[in-house]
């Protein structure tokens, strides 16, 4: 049974800030061949492409200020990128044997973008205290593995209810957690916005948490920064999710809402959605996730801000969340 995979990111200032200090990322994880020369019938410096490996999604919302930020999350986003491309060990040969070296991977990408990042504050001693939040979903069909710092979060939405995957390192998450608070205080509780954990110059700070998610056809993945979960509930995210819409509108429609609500902060939200294919809305398939494909020559680069539809194999999925 096939099915298609709807995409789509979106970031936006808000009313009040001067500079948006979020960031986000979609992207597909292939090998690649460049063919320098060759007696084939192929041009020089020709791309040959193989099929899409895995999905990668990140939201990353930078905190020091300034043009700080803005940097951190920057930083952040590209260390784990380049992570991913130069040094990660199972990115074509995932399995169950692999599976928690795989994890410490996922961890040790973090580890890799905060080393960056105090590196680079180190040669700017002036800075303001720069840091930055990031999750990441790293998706093989049908395996969603979340990987998180600080307060952004992801959702997985299925039959009405919106799934945190992630948990708020915050100080008023931690009361929470020890009892010392209830839950339904946070949202007045005047320290609800100090992160106890982020990537930043101080490496003791960095404590990236892995959960495990089995996705199913008609699932809506969610990840986004506080700047929509400090405005909209979980319960407005999920009734507005159950709506017929694509991933883009859902983006553009997510975001006006926390505007509304008070666009305080700098809003980012990255969406994919896994249907059957059905939807006369999905544009028509291009490539499949797990079945090999014979290389081709890679199309012209996608716009940051994109909607696109590829084809994925289901297999049999259950709901379940594996934190470790």
């Amino acid at each position: 049974m096939a099915g298609r995979i709807d995409t789509f990111g979106l970031s936006d200032v808000g009313h009040v800030r001067e500079r948006n200090e979020d960031q986000f990322l979609i992207a597909d994880l292939k090998k690649s061949v460049v063919i320098h020369q060759t007696s084939l019938s192929y041009d020089d410096e020709t791309l040959l492409m193989g099929a899409s490996q895995a999905k990668v999604f990140m939201v990353a919302d930078g905190v020091g200020g300034g043009s700080s930020g803005d940097r951190a999350s920057l930083m952040a986003i590209q260390g784990v990128v380049q992570y991913l491309l130069n040094t990660m060990h199972w990115l074509f040969r995932l399995d169950n044997d692999h599976e928690g070296a795989f994890l410490d991977d996922l961890k040790a990408a973090f580890a890799f973008s905060q080393e960056k990042i105090q590196n680079f504050a180190n040669l700017a001693p002036l800075r303001p205290h720069m840091g930055t939040t990031i999750t990441m979903a790293y998706v093989v069909w049908p395996q969603a593995y979340i990987i998180h710092v600080g307060d952004s979060r992801a959702y997985v939405f299925r039959d009405g209810k919106a799934i945190r995957l992630t948990h708020d390192q915050t100080y008023a998450q931690a009361l929470v957690d020890a009892g010392v608070m209830d839950e339904k205080d946070i949202s007045t509780f005047p320290l609800r916005n100090v992160l106890s954990g982020l990537a930043s110059e101080d490496e003791t700070q960095l404590t990236p948490e892995v959960a495990q998610f089995k996705l199913t056809l008609n699932d809506k993945l969610l990840l986004c920064t506080d700047g929509l979960t400090q405005y909209v509930t979980e319960v407005e995210i999920a009734r507005h999710l159950s709506t017929d819409l694509s991933a883009e509108e859902h983006c553009r429609q997510l975001i006006h809402k926390a505007n509304n609500a008070g666009g305080k902060d700098n809003t980012t939200v990255v969406l994919a959605m896994f249907t059957d294919g059905s939807s006369p809305r999905q544009i028509a398939i291009d490539a499949e996730l797990s079945e090999p494909h014979p290389t081709e020559a890679e199309s012209e680069p996608r716009p940051r801000r994109t909607l696109s539809a590829e084809a994925l194999n289901v297999v049999g999925a259950e709901a379940d969340i594996v934190r470790r």
